[in-house]
């Protein structure tokens, strides 16, 4: 399993756009991370196979470690259909012999211009420290991936704002929506036996016609 250090390393230098600074390199559990500027290209809007491919590039860019490349990046041969009728593709990422370890994406494709209409990512919650380092960064891609015009601060905000960061008692508290540049970002708590077992991102294009 990946270290903690190396996610930590990867959450301080990942998605550093536009910064002017000279290239340097961290070297933690064998992982090489990288502070370069990256170029973000999104995907919500675009077709499936564009999204998955500007998934990998991002993810490219964060590490040259392979373990850590392979845990975050989609393999497009086991992008699957949720049913017949074509609406929502679906991706997991983990170890699939340990469920609770399991992280979901599910793009949901526009039936007319057969773009991603909305992305929604499930992410499990345990005490584990790793398993809440990974579920940040799989957030951060997300929101990258739904707004390539946003800074690295801006996607931290947007997660800030959400509440992912505030102390709560109570898991139903970990709530919360966020719009910014006509993209919607919702966050919502999955709970059980008043125990919080996951968590929902969704983020989506606007609809005008009903803001």
């Amino acid at each position: 399993m990946m270290k903690i250090r190396l996610f930590y390393s990867l959450l301080l230098f990942v998605f550093c756009v536009g910064c002017n600074s000279e290239n340097t390199s961290e070297e933690n559990s064998g992982a090489v991370v990288n502070e370069v500027e990256v170029a973000i290209s999104e995907g919500l809007g675009e077709t499936s196979e564009v999204f998955v491919s500007n998934w990998n590039k991002l993810v490219s860019t964060i590490s040259e470690d392979e373990q850590t490349t392979t845990f975050f990046s989609i393999n497009p041969d086991e992008v699957k259909w949720t049913s017949i009728e074509k609406q929502t593709l679906f991706y997991e990422f983990g170890n699939k012999e340990n469920p609770q370890a399991i992280f979901v994406i599910n793009l949901n494709i526009n039936a007319d211009s057969e773009v991603v209409e909305e992305i929604e990512f499930f992410a499990p919650a345990t005490k584990d420290e790793v398993n809440s380092q990974q579920t940040k960064l799989f957030f951060l891609l997300v929101i990258a991936l739904s707004d390539d015009t946003l800074d690295k601060n801006d996607r931290e905000n947007i997660l800030n704002n959400l509440g992912l960061y505030e102390e709560i008692t109570n898991p139903k508290q970990l709530a919360g929506s966020v719009t910014k540049n006509d993209i919607r970002y919702i966050l919502e708590p999955l709970i059980e036996n008043n125990l919080l077992f996951g968590l929902n991102l969704y983020t989506s294009i606007l609809d005008s016609t009903n803001a």
